[in-house]
């Protein structure tokens, strides 16, 4: 298992894992990065505002049982989309609903050691990957999302059959109001 570190250089805290990158929280990061960083938020602007206006389209349409069917479809288009322009995009979590939605390999740690925090306490995180920059945004638990990722005990008999069907394994429960349930990750090139 690796280790978190935090180095205060020059009034600016680095955190880096042992044996990997070396990563900011993300105002603290270097100036050069914040072009990078810039890029990566409209990424995640764009993903959120997908997974936002699908999941108010589904809630309206059908309830939170429709929402758990078709909120994983039009971001997966994107971040397919967003391969092509050479940037790798997703969402992942500490506790999965979708094992495909595991985080990158630079991100792990990060996603494990913040676990069960409050989203107000970090705006995020960015990583020198060597020739890419990664960049993690919390997702906040919300009062909507507890129809599908709150307590267990909580979400209704429809919503807990379809999340047993769908996703067999999943963990992606149990999250209280104001807490990161996952994080927006973008990978993206350096400029040159």
């Amino acid at each position: 298992m690796k280790c978190l570190y935090v180095v205060f250089l020059a009034g600016m805290t680095s955190v880096s894992l042992a044996g990997g990158q070396p990563a900011w929280r993300i105002q603290e990061a270097p100036a050069t990065m914040r072009p990078v960083i810039a890029r990566a938020d409209l990424v995640i602007a764009s993903l959120q505002d997908t997974v936002l206006r699908e999941l108010n389209d589904a809630l309206t349409q059908g309830g939170a049982d429709r929402a758990i069917s078709s909120c994983h479809i039009d971001t997966t288009l994107m971040t397919h989309r967003f391969v092509r322009e050479g940037i790798a995009a997703g969402r992942t979590s500490d506790r999965l609903r979708s094992p495909s939605n595991r985080a990158p390999q630079w991100a792990a740690e990060t996603v494990r050691t913040w676990a069960g925090r409050s989203a107000r306490d970090i705006d995020g995180f960015t990583f020198d990957l060597g020739d890419r920059i990664g960049v993690l945004r919390p997702i906040a638990e919300r009062a909507v999302c507890a129809q599908c990722h709150g307590p267990l005990e909580q979400l209704s008999p429809r919503v807990r059959e379809v999340l047993a069907d769908r996703y067999p394994a999943d963990r992606g429960v149990g999250f209280r109001e104001g807490e990161i349930r996952g994080w927006f990750w973008v990978e993206m090139p350096k400029p040159r």
